[in-house]
């Protein structure tokens, strides 16, 4: 085994999940995600969305560390754009990275997940910048000023984030609800182990798997029932590395058109309130 496949081994995040790394070479990385029933996003329903964001992340991540030769605190994640073509479960899934284009300083990586049968299930264009010091760097300069206040309050929240999707987020990812009304949620990732990748980072993972949770809780909570949902198309854009601070993903609806809804998401630190991600989802509603 490579001494990456052997750090990604020790990823708490991906081992969570029970995500396993195949192979990387120079020019692909497999990974294999085992099904269990804690990936799904409730009982009985399909692998989360924010579990096949992860998967997909770190094959890339593992690709461009082997292909473009450095070391995995050089990689950064810039942007990711994912579309979700199939459900999956009760499958194992596999997941390939290979490059669009390998530059330099950039790395332009296309990933995609096929299940036991063949289907597509989804994929990635996943944007990685190889930086030229071995740790990355804070943002220096804060363009743009976040919410006052960041924290949502729950004091009016809906029924729905104690009743069920509150209880269910916590059991399967440990993230908790803190807002959810009509059309508007927050997701909290409290300071805890688990949500680290190998490179003692918060993972990428998580910050897509919370962002993913946020934009699809407050619909329900505007059409005010449970109904089949699912993310069809969700972008994220990566603005700085973070670890050891609790996150606040932040999900505002924009516009309904038929049984589409359109959000917008912005993750931030809570302590200081520094934009760490922000990003767009498409989601459908059977309405």
């Amino acid at each position: 085994m490579s001494e990456l496949l052997g750090q990604y081994k020790t990823d708490p995040w991906a081992g969570h999940w029970g995500v396993e790394a195949e192979s990387v070479t120079d020019d692909v990385a497999i990974v294999k995600l085992p099904y269990r029933e804690i990936q799904l996003n409730h009982a009985g329903g399909s692998v989360h969305g924010g579990v096949l964001a992860t998967v997909m992340q770190d094959a890339g991540l593992l690709l461009v560390c082997k292909g473009n030769d450095i070391q995995p605190q050089q990689a950064e994640l810039l942007d990711m754009q994912i579309s979700y073509l199939n459900g999956t479960r009760d499958q194992d899934i596999t997941i390939t990275a290979q490059y669009s284009r390998r530059g330099r300083r950039f790395a332009f990586i296309h990933a995609e997940i096929t299940d036991e049968r063949g289907r597509l299930i989804a994929n990635s264009q996943i944007l990685f910048r190889a930086q030229a010091e071995a740790e990355p760097g804070k943002s220096e300069a804060r363009i743009y000023t976040s919410p006052d206040p960041l924290q949502l309050s729950g004091e009016d929240n809906h029924p729905m984030a104690d009743g069920f999707f509150g209880p269910n987020l916590k059991a399967r990812s440990g993230l908790e609800i803190t807002h959810i009304t009509e059309c508007q949620t927050q997701v909290l990732m409290p300071t805890d182990p688990m949500y680290k990748d190998f490179r003692g980072q918060t993972a990428n993972g998580v910050i897509l798997h919370m962002a993913d949770s946020a934009g699809v809780f407050g619909p329900f909570a505007y059409v005010n029932r449970r109904v089949n949902a699912g993310t069809v198309d969700f972008k994220m854009t990566f603005c700085e590395a973070t670890r050891d601070e609790e996150l606040l993903a932040t999900s505002i609806s924009l516009k309904q058109n038929g049984n589409v809804m359109f959000n917008k998401v912005e993750v931030h630190s809570r302590a200081s309130g520094r934009l760490i991600a922000f990003g767009t989802q498409t989601l459908w509603l059977d309405i």
